[in-house]
């Protein structure tokens, strides 16, 4: 119902009533103004006609008293009157209509004489009263025509003032609500007033425009900041890969979801909104050794209970990445029948990067520990060493002499140890060269064939124009001999290894899927057999320390993770590809350099003892026991030997030590004063001295960026008399070129 008709309804009936009730008013007053006026003229016509009849009856005079009373009936004055006096004399003229409404009124006829007032008679006059009724009636109609035709102006006159001041306004505001499109920046409500309307005099409807108008303002404002907020949440959630959805629990009908969620699964929002979580996610991409999680998930739900899990679902590529979700049941559960809400982030990579992490701790963590642990036990192997040797030359028992070779054995396998835990955690001391990969692959033929044995097939493939590269021969050498020996072990029955040599490129894509990788120009050497293979699982643990699918005894689990250490330390990568019953490659990538030919390191041949025969040797070691067993083999040698603990004791002892022919220094010494500060200060007053720095472990001193210095000859400890020879010979050399330039 419009407002309008509402009005009308609700002005008409106290209009009416009002109207109503001044039409009684009207007659009411019109009545009681006619009947005084009424009364008064009857009263006032009796006085006034009282002496006249009270004459004309004293002289009963009837006759002319009937004419005058039929001329005030004639002339309507009255409507009846008569005169009693006495019961034989009653004058009457007129008559009323006893049903009528008639005024009465009487009064006494008297005589006056003789000082005595004589009652003669009683006048009675009698006036009909619908003559008032007539008034009051006209007076009313006239009053109802008079008020109606008011009442009629005023509503039209109040309607049109409504209609145009108030309704119009009011329809325009309810019309413009409703064209609202949704769009409030194009919203806008104009009020059409009349010609009079002032704008400056505003009333309260367009105070009520004003305040829609404000509120479309404080939407549009709240809208911009819901929607930057939205946008950055939106951008957090794309930067962070984080999805929503959500799904039916009963049917696993997915409901809604956005484009992060469906693109962490490989599909666009339509695909995903005809999928179904439980049928066509979990039960065909989930890892089968996550479904446990999903069940436990689920009786979470049941329960009502937000939960979260991390699962690994195959991608269409057949790779599974990890996805954590995190699920809470919407309001309006009824009975089994909800709505799981769910947030999901693909945390693959970070998985990926916490692995890296982890490991990355666990080879600084191996490397701190053996680094700590490899000076002392390498200088205690240096004294077993050293004391067995000087042993091996005193017996002449062949049963003896092979406990002694033993004992040697055992050392050296002692020392391997230490330098594989140090090449795993990439701390080896390396003296890299440029090399020719495809000529040492050949020099080491013979070696890698006997090892293999007769029935594995060894092929050896290189490519023509090989790049060089720069890595440690000797660790180069003893990776690969590794390497081969493992694919030997996984082939117990025979089979086929090939050793594949060649140059290659990684790209940056590949470079951005693994750690540690710069994309570039590399030489490969490929090691794959036709063996048994490995498990995603194997693959995964393969590079960890003391990790080994041998039997006990078998292998120490360091091959590989040597070869590891080694490879990233000389700034390559390594690979390994392995499927079950299949076979292995295991890949090493080392960077091109752009040097053409190798540089040929002397090789020193009829070195003997006899060579440090005479030599002054200044022996600087802080271990007691390793001293006397360094100076007991030099004086057996010939040497003549000045030994020292540390720093300080040298400088005091050389003011009475006139030549030095060799320094053979350790790199670590105690109380401040490192090795080559001691050897730096011998320099200068021993200029041709041969140096030869030794140390069970070092970093930083003498080695930088896993490489030794340029020039630097060192002796890893334990060592031999025969390395103790060479070393002296690379160092005479040097000293020797020194010397001439």
């Amino acid at each position: 119902m419009s407002i309008q008709k509402t009005l009308n309804k609700s002005l008409l009936l106290p209009i009416f009533s009002l109207v109503l009730v001044a039409v009684v008013m009207v007659g009411t007053i019109t009545y009681h103004a006619g009947n005084n006026a009424l009364e008064q003229r009857i009263q006032s016509l009796a006085d006034s006609s009282a002496v006249l009849i009270e004459e004309l009856l004293w002289q009963l005079d009837h006759e002319t008293l009937q004419v005058l009373l039929d001329e005030y009936v004639s002339l309507g004055v009255v409507s009846a009157v008569h005169i009693d006096a006495g019961p034989y004399l009653k004058i009457e003229a007129g008559h009323v209509d006893p049903e009528e409404s008639v005024y009465v009124h009487s009064r006494d006829l008297i005589h006056e004489e003789s000082n005595s007032v004589r009652q003669t008679g009683v006048l009675t006059l009698q006036v009909s009263r619908e003559n008032i009724w007539t008034k009051v009636r006209s007076g009313m109609f006239q009053t109802l025509f008079i008020a109606s035709l008011a009442v009629m102006a005023t509503t039209f006159i109040i309607q049109h003032l409504l209609t145009t001041r108030l309704i119009t306004p009011v329809l325009e505001i309810a019309n413009g609500l409703d064209k609202w499109n949704g769009n409030w920046s194009e919203f806008k409500i104009e009020l059409q007033r009349g010609k009079r309307y002032k704008k400056h005099e505003e009333d309260e409807l367009d105070r009520l425009v004003h305040a829609i108008h404000g509120m479309r303002d404080h939407i549009l404002n709240a809208d911009n900041i819901i929607e930057s907020k939205e946008d950055r949440l939106l951008g957090a959630a794309q930067i962070a890969g984080i999805g929503y959805a959500s799904f039916d629990f009963e049917s696993g009908k997915i409901i809604e979801c956005d484009e992060n969620f469906a693109s962490i699964f490989g599909q666009s929002v339509e695909d995903m909104l005809q999928l179904s979580i439980r049928d066509d996610i979990l039960r065909t991409r989930l890892h089968a050794e996550d479904f446990d999680q999903g069940v436990q998930i689920r009786k979470q739900l049941l329960m009502g209970n937000a939960t979260e899990g991390l699962f690994r679902i195959a991608s269409d590529s057949g790779e599974y990445r990890h996805i954590r979700q995190l699920y809470d049941v919407a309001p309006g559960r009824e009975g089994d029948s909800f709505v799981v809400r769910t947030v999901a982030q693909d945390v693959t990579e970070l998985n990926r990067l916490q692995s890296t992490l982890v490991h990355a701790q666990k080879v600084k963590a191996i490397g701190n520990l053996t680094g700590g642990v490899a000076h002392d036990f390498n200088n205690i192997l240096a004294v077993i060493s050293g004391n067995l040797e000087l042993l091996a030359e005193t017996i002449t028992d062949e049963s003896a002499r092979r406990y002694v070779d033993t004992s040697q054995h055992a050392v050296r396998l002692g020392a391997e140890l230490t330098h594989q835990l140090l090449a795993f955690a990439r701390k080896q001391p390396l003296r890299p060269e440029v090399l020719d990969l495809s000529r040492l692959v050949r020099e080491s033929l013979s070696l890698l064939r006997t090892s293999v044995g007769e029935s594995v097939d060894l092929e050896v493939v290189t490519d023509g124009g090989l790049w060089r590269t720069e890595v440690d021969k000797a660790q180069l050498e003893a990776a690969l001999l590794n390497l081969v020996i493992n694919a030997r072990d996984a082939m117990p029955d025979g089979g086929k290894l090939t050793i594949d040599v060649s140059n290659t490129r990684l790209d940056r894509g590949y470079a951005e899927l693994h750690d540690e990788v710069k994309a570039g120009q590399y030489v490969c050497i490929a090691i794959t057999d036709s063996g048994c293979g490995m498990s995603a699982a194997t693959i995964n643990q393969a590079l960890e320390p003391f990790f080994t699918t041998k039997d006990v005894g078998e292998g120490t689990g360091l091959g590989l993770p040597m070869a590891f250490g080694f490879v990233k330390q000389s700034g390559g990568h390594l690979k390994i590809y392995s499927e079950l019953d299949r076979g292995t490659t295991v890949k090493l990538y080392l960077p091109r350099v752009n040097a053409q030919q190798e540089v040929e390191r002397p090789e020193f041949t009829g070195l003997s003892a006899a060579q440090f025969n005479g030599l002054h040797v200044f022996l600087v070691e802080d271990s007691e026991d390793l001293r006397k067993t360094f100076t007991i083999q030099l004086e057996q040698m010939g040497s003549v030997v000045h030994s020292a603990a540390d720093g300080n004791s040298v400088f005091k002892m050389i003011e009475n030590i006139p030549r030095i022919d060799l320094i053979l220094c350790d790199v670590i010494l105690p109380y401040g004063m490192k090795g080559p500060q001691v050897v730096k200060g011998l320099q200068a007053i021993y200029p041709n001295a041969a140096i030869i720095y030794m140390s069970g472990y070092t970093e930083n001193a003498i080695i930088h960026q896993g490489r030794l210095d340029e020039g630097v000859i060192m002796l890893q400890k334990p060592f031999s008399r025969k390395e103790l020879i060479t070393a002296f010979a690379s160092a005479s050399e040097a000293v020797g070129q020194v010397a001439d330039s």
